[in-house]
């Protein structure tokens, strides 16, 4: 081994402990950027941080050799500068690679400390043997330990002060600390080494007067990096603030968006849907994944197309909309919704529009029901106040009529007289009609069965279908189904619709009358005939007073029907295809540990 003079300078001690600290704090800067980027952009940040941290590493190496002696010569070779330089920042990149994986920290950073421990030693080695011409034996085995165990205990402190902790408590403290530890730990790895292989060490600490020129350009360097370290610092944490602010309000926004029970999408200036809610997914049927970068409007029902179309595009001149519509659903069924439009503006600019959705199909039915109650009451309270009165002048008109009709002689007094006798009976059949609204809570609920009560229905019908060709198909999956009603109530109801399904199909045809069990334990009676239809734009109107299709029917005997179910606690629901024909389906309470099985 040689013997060298080495002198520990002071300033150059200093500035290159600053130098260090600086480089390893930009690196964790530069790796905290590569973490939170992707593609390319990861990659170009990764290997900056490598490169800083590289760099500090082999400059810190140059300086801790100007303190040789003057009389002794390092020559540089071209390969030994790219190797010294290639060694600490390959290291550097494998421990940044390490450190940029998903897994549990404190093994990350174990496998992390061993690649720039690694090159450490290396660049030791390198430098020691081919600079300083030391060579290695087992007698000197310390000399590689010492600094590899140095160099593993600092990294593994390093890191963990900067990635010990979760990326939301991380802040610029942690990786000045951190570069510090990793900065001292280098320095003294280097000087170790100068140490170790100089015949004749001194510390020297310059005197100020000797060389100013020197000493200026020290002590300017190390305030200029101080100066540029603190506003880092200052800068991070701002920054650390302002992504903190943003993260919160970021939750939020998903908090909000994604829990809120309305619907709610993002559309851009051509109506295209960017984003909808999990709300707005079970309002529709569709996900987001099906609706993204697909008009809105295509799912719009469209008797409100137009309507829907008028409000997103006042809502486009920055003017918030509201107005009702009706979407179709995934599998078909009409949805009626209130929809509320905002602007979406950023930086002064409309970028779309923000669209929040309410379900108000419950809401639609609760008013139609109440529309038909209220409808119901007044003519219940019209038909206590006249129905009396009318029937005893019909009763007086009747019995004149018949007694006039039993003495003419002439046949054309005698028709007249049955077109009298024919319309009185009209009337008052409407009058019973109204006697029964009038009067509905006068009857007393028993128990009863429905499926005896049907058969029953469908008996005295028989005959009036068999002289249309009709073919009336029944289907009980019960013997008994009990059932607590006014028997002859429930008998009027299903008499009106079967009357009413007979006189639909002029053609004749089958009628199919099925009843079943609920999974929500109801009893099921389902019609379903094959005639002429309704409508879709009347279907809503069946049930109001004094509306019919039939050329001779009162308007009363649904509406009576509905009521009566009501009453019974059950619910009445018709659908109907024109030209197809119309299903009846009547819901009733039932009690389960009666019900009898065929």
């Amino acid at each position: 081994m040689n013997e060298f003079t080495y002198t520990f300078p002071f300033f150059l001690i200093t500035i290159s402990i600053l130098l260090i600290v600086s480089y390893g704090y930009t690196a964790f800067d530069f790796h905290e950027k590569a973490i939170r980027m992707e593609g390319a952009y990861r990659k170009i940040w990764l290997f900056g941080s490598s490169l800083a941290l590289g760099s500090g590493i082999w400059i810190l190496q140059y300086i801790s050799l100007l303190g040789l002696s003057p009389n002794i010569s390092a020559h540089y070779q071209p390969w030994f500068v790219i190797a010294s330089l290639l060694i600490p920042v390959g290291g550097a990149l494998l421990s940044f690679i390490v450190l940029s994986l998903s897994m549990q920290p404190f093994r990350a950073i174990l496998l992390a400390a061993i690649p720039i421990t690694t090159s450490l030693l290396l660049l030791k080695i390198l430098s020691s043997v081919y600079l300083l011409k030391e060579t290695y034996s087992l007698s000197t085995w310390w000399q590689i330990v010492v600094p590899g165990l140095i160099a593993l205990v600092s990294s593994v402190s390093s890191f963990w002060l900067v990635y010990g902790i979760t990326a939301e408590k991380r802040n610029a403290w942690g990786k000045i600390a951190g570069a510090i530890v990793l900065g001292i730990a280098v320095s003294m790895i280097n000087y170790f080494m100068m140490m170790r292989v100089s015949g004749n060490t001194q510390v020297e600490i310059e005197n100020y007067s000797d060389n100013m020129l020197l000493q200026s350009i020290v002590i300017t360097g190390i305030f200029i990096i101080s100066v540029l370290i603190l506003i880092s610092v200052v800068r991070d944490r701002k920054l650390e603030f302002q992504a903190y602010q943003l993260q919160e309000s970021e939750r939020r926004y998903h908090s909000l968006v994604e829990n809120n029970p309305d619907g709610i999408m993002l559309l851009d200036l051509n109506g295209q849907v960017l984003n909808m809610n999990p709300s707005l997914e079970g309002i529709s049927g569709y996900s987001a994944k099906e609706t993204k970068y697909t008009t809105c409007f295509k799912i719009v029902e469209d008797r409100f197309h137009e309507r829907t179309m008028n409000c997103f595009e006042e809502t486009k001149t920055g003017i918030p909309q509201k107005c009702e519509s009706a979407i179709i659903h995934k599998i078909g069924h009409s949805v009626r919704v209130k929809l509320i439009s905002i602007p979406h503006v950023v930086d002064g600019k409309m970028k779309g529009v923000i669209v929040i959705v309410e379900d108000i199909t419950e809401l639609k039915k609760t008013e139609e029901l109440l529309r038909r109650s209220e409808k119901l009451t007044a003519v219940g309270e019209l038909a206590a106040g006249v129905a009396h009165e009318i029937r005893n002048p019909l009763t007086s008109l009747k019995g004149f009529s018949n007694l006039l009709y039993s003495s003419a002689t002439d046949e054309k007094s005698q028709e007249f007289l049955q077109i009298m006798l024919s319309e009185i009976d009209r009337i008052n059949f409407i009058v019973s009609e109204f006697m029964l609204l009038a009067r509905p809570q006068e009857k007393e609920f028993a128990e009863g069965d429905l499926i005896s009560l049907l058969r029953h229905v469908v008996t005295l019908l028989k005959t009036q279908a068999i002289l249309k060709n009709i073919v009336i198909r029944t289907q009980y999956d019960f013997d008994r189904l009990p059932i607590i009603c006014e028997e002859n109530q429930l008998k009027q109801v299903f008499v009106n619709v079967l009357k009413n399904a007979i006189e639909a199909m002029p053609s004749g045809g089958v009628i199919t009358l099925k009843v079943m069990k609920s999974e929500s334990n109801e009893a099921i009676v389902i019609i379903t005939d094959q005639g002429v239809g309704i409508p879709l734009d009347k279907l809503p109107r069946i049930g109001e007073p004094f509306y019919t299709l039939k050329e001779n029917g009162t308007g009363l005997g649904l509406m009576v029907s509905f009521n009566i179910i009501e009453n019974h606690s059950g619910r009445m629901n018709l659908t109907s295809i024109e030209g197809e024909g119309t299903t009846v389906e009547v819901v009733l309470p039932f009690e389960e540990n009666k019900l009898v099985s065929i």
